[in-house]
């Protein structure tokens, strides 16, 4: 889901609390024999099973989105390490792979580019451009043809190391396809709103009771605020670091302004 976290859990905070109000406007208006212990027991036991599901799904989605958030910063701090490991390998190749270490710098660049645009705008993980670049330093480090015994022994490691910062690169495209359908959050919605109209049903209508459903409303639409923030970890309240892509291209540009 792309829409704003914030305005989404609003938006459910809002609807939540009115259907508890619903609720106790409904409750005051039923006559007396619907509001009997009986009537009570029959809405608390069928509204328990629509609560357990309301928790089981939300703990569900917030245990997929942090597992996903997780495996983004994890990935990204991968991706940076083979990047400097890279540039290590080929400077130690010799003067014959400067053009790829320039490729590699120019790849990281607008890596960190697409993940963490400067406006603020959806991250772009499938930019061409940044796609080309790659291909390019892959191509590159296929094509060193070693001259002594340490490039010999040089090549492989740079070519291991470079198919895997091409796996990372299409893991993090992977991750950003495997969101949490729009549905589920709908349906989540749609059992919060039933679960809090049932609360109101037999509340009395007073300020400790428009208090606490205002609260625990509020409590809800947060974990659904969390588990959207989480799922768009470019931009909001909870994001990724570019810590460790910004290190990368630091220890990069240092060994190339140095030579």
């Amino acid at each position: 889901m792309n829409e704003q976290p914030l305005v989404i859990a609003l938006v459910t905070w809002f609807l939540v609390f009115v259907a508890a109000l619903v609720g106790i406007w409904i409750g005051s208006r039923l006559p007396e024999e619907h509001r009997t212990n009986d009537s009570r027991n029959v809405v608390s036991n069928s509204m328990a099973m629509v609560s357990a599901l309301t928790a089981l799904v939300l703990g569900l989605l917030l245990s997929v989105a942090s597992t996903s958030f997780g495996e983004n910063q994890e990935q990204l701090m991968s991706t940076s390490s083979d990047l400097i490991r890279m540039e290590h390998l080929l400077r130690l190749y010799g003067h014959e792979a400067d053009g790829s270490r320039d490729l590699l710098l120019q790849y990281a660049h607008s890596m960190l580019q697409d993940v963490f645009p400067p406006d603020g705008s959806q991250r772009n993980i499938e930019n061409e451009d940044t796609l080309e670049l790659l291909a390019k330093v892959e191509n590159w480090a296929a094509l060193l043809v070693p001259a002594d015994e340490t490039q010999r022994w040089l090549q492989p490691h740079i070519l291991d190391v470079s198919n895997k910062i091409v796996q990372e690169h299409y893991a993090l495209v992977k991750q950003r396809l495997d969101g949490i359908p729009a549905a589920l959050i709908v349906l989540m919605l749609l059992w919060l709103v039933l679960l809090f109209a049932s609360f109101g049903l037999f509340a009395p209508w007073h300020l400790t009771s428009f208090m606490v459903l205002l609260l625990s409303s509020g409590a809800a639409s947060g974990a659904v605020l969390l588990i959207l923030e989480l799922e768009t970890p470019n931009r909001g309240l909870v994001n990724l670091s570019p810590g460790p892509l910004q290190h990368a291209i630091e220890v990069m540009d240092k060994h190339a302004t140095s030579g």
